[in-house]
């Protein structure tokens, strides 16, 4: 059976079963009338209860999904502060460190983020992501090239010019920091997992 298969017969059951309930209620004697009443209070407790445990966990996914993202960021900003991307680092052929951007595809992919919901954020992630790629792919370029080149002052432009593009990566990357601080400090936007 589907998903949606199983979603229709089990609220059509409990729909029905509430029904019955509320009948039960309506026709029974002024004395009899507590088990039908527990029944019906029973039926509605359970399908507000998986509508409940639906939402908490949608939200607690959501809750992990951005404290995975920004477990990620801290980890890329630490990169960025690497020696081998500092504006004084010395010169000759180096490997540089990759920036991460797992955590962003995981919460793509499982759909922990809310697109009514979180559009701005996924805006912004996405873009991210995209920096990360266009990062990653040129510092591939520039080890490639300044470990075939014959010239160390080749290999210094190379690197001088992965440099000058460092600024714009850690601007990006304080965008997405600053907006989900922001996130953090909104009442109507918390982040905060509602089991705790």
């Amino acid at each position: 059976m589907t998903r949606v298969a199983i979603t229709i017969v089990t609220f059509g059951a409990l729909a029905v079963a509430l029904a019955l309930g509320v009948s039960w209620f309506v026709v029974s004697g002024p004395g009899e009338r507590f088990e039908p009443a527990v029944n019906t209070l029973a039926l509605l407790a359970g399908i507000t209860g998986i509508f409940a445990e639906r939402w908490a966990a949608q939200r607690e996914r959501r809750q992990q999904a951005i404290e995975s993202i920004e477990s990620e960021l801290a980890h890329n900003r630490q990169t960025l502060a690497g020696a081998e991307f500092s504006a004084d680092a010395p010169p000759g052929r180096k490997l540089y460190a990759r920036l991460l951007h797992s955590a962003v595809d995981a919460a793509f992919t499982s759909g922990a983020l809310s697109p009514r919901k979180d559009t701005e954020l996924i805006s912004r992630l996405h873009r991210w992501r995209g920096e990360v790629s266009s990062v990653n792919r040129r510092l591939e370029l520039t080890e490639l090239l300044v470990f075939t080149t014959a010239s160390a002052d080749e290999a210094e432009d190379f690197d001088q010019a992965l440099r000058t593009f460092m600024p714009t990566v850690r601007s990006h990357l304080d965008e997405v920091e600053t907006y989900l601080g922001a996130m953090r400090s909104e009442p109507s936007r918390r982040i905060t997992s509602p089991l705790r």
